[in-house]
């Protein structure tokens, strides 16, 4: 799947766009407020964020959307099987009622989840 940009800030102050899976920075020691935000200013996680006076700290993050992606996959190859296969009347709308009720049912999903959307390791 390919690589989405997110935006990098550093105690508020934005600092880049990372468009490569892995990104280094230069900090002095000291604590400090990481957030990663996607594309779309609402999706995003701060974190506080230790910098030792010797070594490295690594930091990792993750979306939350794991399975949802590929929920969202086997709806997108069954819509355009039924482009070219028929789908018999009741199985069609049992169908459509699933399909729109878990898509409402991500939609408050990530609203719920906006202020965390990514996970930190």
């Amino acid at each position: 799947m390919a690589r989405v940009p997110h935006k990098i800030y550093i105690n508020r102050q934005f600092v880049g766009i990372m468009n490569q899976p892995r990104v280094a920075i230069n900090l002095l020691p000291g604590q400090y407020e990481l957030t990663i935000q996607s594309m779309l200013p609402w999706f995003y996680a701060t974190r506080s964020v230790i910098i030792p006076m010797e070594g490295d700290t690594t930091v990792t993050f993750a979306d939350r959307e794991g399975w949802w992606d590929w929920l969202f996959g086997a709806d997108i190859i069954i819509s355009i099987v039924a482009i070219f296969i028929s789908i018999p009347t009741p199985w069609n709308w049992i169908y459509q009622i699933v399909s729109n009720g878990y898509f409402i049912a991500w939609i408050i999903y990530e609203w719920s989840i906006r202020k965390r959307y990514f996970q930190f390791s």
